[in-house]
């Protein structure tokens, strides 16, 4: 602000008379310096406008047009994929009837139960589960991305109508997590029949993980999540929850479980969280504990709602077919993480022949071997980015290999 005082005005002198004419009244504050104004600010106003709408159809123009691009280049690639290199890994003879299951009536029950909503129709392709090989998330840039697919033991490619970030399928049924609709709207998830067909919606957090136990009884679902006392502003921790398929019931491993360390103590920590599961069967997992800036591999019951710490520095268990080995993650460094083999009879460790860093909870094909997903950064957006399925045995100097191109969240029967 001026500390200047504006000189005073020369006196009207009262002799000097002008008529006013008639036309000149109410024209005043449109025909001096504020009229000449006023018109630039509106001008300028509906040139900004303008530009912003150009700038906006520009950069939804160069969207759509990368979009294409990168359509049509994974369309290439898909086209010159040899199906055998998939169907040589999988044994069509691998059971095809499912067993029956029963879930132990002891699931502990609390208020966080499932919500069934309106299902939606199944449409697209026909989708039979003697037929496929693996189920996994379509990654390949287009109006399909991030559609739940599947690949049959041909090694054809099919995908299907049901939007999924993370999906496990087995024989007996399903789970997917779900983006949200709209940005002012929640995820959710789905409980899948055999046939990937909805059979139960619920609501959770901003989806991670998923699993299904091997006899379909129980799914779990990892989620994101803020509000917890002990976070800082803008962190973030996880949810994880049992559902009963049943009786769509579900349970808060932080909340309903009872957790112990290594020696045997319980663990009251506060900022426990846990994530990535995986079962051995409807009573038995595995899974991830972080506390205390660490991370741990537990194991739980439902039956008893106990969990024990079993290997300290590892996260995202996944236990083989035969129950023999846990492949997870390992931190190198403050870089990422690596895969290695757990022997839960010997607690033996073998860092396997994937020299790239995984951050993924992997799959298993079969007792030997082991799929997972990796970005693929020469393909995709920054709206679709690309993954890539790879494959690697647990057999020492075993080499990855690409199993299924644009794809992700792999799972077998």
């Amino acid at each position: 602000m001026s500390d200047m005082t504006p000189e005073p005005l020369p006196p009207t002198d009262p002799s000097i008379e002008r008529p006013v004419d008639a036309g000149e009244l109410g024209t005043e504050s449109s025909s001096g310096d504020g009229g000449t104004t006023g018109f630039a600010l509106i001008l300028f106003a509906v040139v900004v406008l303008v530009a912003g709408l150009v700038y906006v159809v520009g950069v939804a123009g160069r969207a759509e047009s990368e979009t294409q691009a990168a359509a049509d280049s994974a369309e290439d690639t898909l086209r010159e994929y040899d199906p055998s290199e998939f169907s040589t890994e999988f044994d069509e003879n691998a059971t095809t009837v499912a067993p029956t299951t029963t879930v132990p009536d002891s699931l502990p029950l609390e208020a966080e139960t499932t919500v069934p909503e309106t299902i939606p129709e199944p449409t697209g392709p026909v989708f039979d589960p003697l037929e496929a090989a693996m189920v996994f998330v379509n990654r390949a840039a287009g109006d399909d991305y991030g559609k739940v697919g599947w690949v049959d033991f041909d090694g054809e490619r099919h995908i299907g109508e049901i939007p999924c970030v993370r999906v496990d399928w087995n024989l007996f049924g399903g789970i997917c997590l779900a983006p949200a609709e709209s940005p002012t709207s929640a995820p959710f998830g789905y409980i899948l029949d055999n046939r990937l067909e909805p059979t139960t919606r619920f609501g959770l957090n901003r989806p991670s993980r998923a699993a299904i136990s091997p006899d379909g009884g129980v799914v779990a679902w990892t989620g994101f999540t803020v509000g917890h006392s002990y976070l800082a502003a803008g962190e973030f921790s996880t949810i994880t929850q049992l559902i009963d398929v049943e009786r769509t019931i579900g349970a808060n491993l932080e909340t309903v479980f009872t957790t112990y360390d290594l020696d045997g103590e319980e663990n009251t920590n506060v900022d426990r969280n846990y994530w990535g599961v995986t079962f051995v069967d409807s009573d038995h997992f595995y899974a991830t504990m972080g506390s205390g800036g660490e991370t741990f591999i537990v194991e739980g019951r439902v039956s008893n709602s106990r969990i024990d710490v079993r290997y300290a520095g590892y996260s995202c268990p996944e236990i083989s077919p035969d129950g023999s080995t846990i492949v997870a993650k390992e931190m190198v460094g403050d870089e990422g993480f690596r895969l290695v083999a757990l022997d839960i009879a010997s607690g033996a460790r073998t860092v396997l022949g994937e020299d790239r860093l995984v951050d993924d909870q992997v799959e298993w094909l079969d007792d030997d071997t082991i799929v997972y997903a990796l970005p693929n950064t020469d393909e995709g957006t920054t709206a679709q980015p690309a993954f890539d399925v790879w494959a690697v045995d647990i057999t020492p100097g075993a080499q990855p290999r690409l199993l299924v191109p644009f794809a992700e969240s792999p799972a077998v029967p």
